[in-house]
């Protein structure tokens, strides 16, 4: 839940924009939104906190390492920084500073043309590390 909702009750087309950035980021590292610690006098881990330190650092090692192994090595190295990013962005604790729904679906597109101008570079769709937190239903006989 964005930090506005929680402290406030604030509800605004921002929410939804958070709640994107955090499905992203579940997206890119295979991990779940919030993590407990074994032992108990530390705190819940965030990925909505952790992308910060990881984008900060500059080390392009230490994004590889967080990215979903899963992935293994078909990804454009800078598609995923740049998606990494925008869920940054996304994940904002000033909802002001958080990007519109429209400039999300503007960089996406972007991100997408840029991949197919590429030559040579093929994009994969690898299964998740993850497991399904919902199994499918069977279909019903009529």
């Amino acid at each position: 839940m964005a930090p506005e909702y929680l402290q406030r009750g604030v509800i605004s087309p921002s929410i939804d924009i958070f709640a994107y950035g955090v499905v992203l980021l579940e997206v890119l590292c295979g991990q779940t939104p919030i993590s407990r610690p074994r032992a108990k006098e530390e705190g819940n881990f965030y990925l909505s906190e952790k992308i910060k330190s990881v984008l900060k650092s500059d080390d392009a090692e230490e994004l590889r390492e967080w990215m979903d192994s899963a992935l293994g090595d078909n990804y454009s190295f800078d598609a995923a920084v740049t998606l990494a990013n925008l869920a940054r962005a996304c994940v904002d604790e000033d909802p002001s500073l958080r990007p519109s729904a429209g400039e999300v679906v503007e960089k996406l597109s972007r991100l997408v043309e840029q991949s197919k101008s590429v030559e040579g570079e093929n994009i994969f769709i690898s299964e998740s590390s993850c497991k399904p937190l919902v199994k499918a239903a069977a279909p019903a006989n009529n």
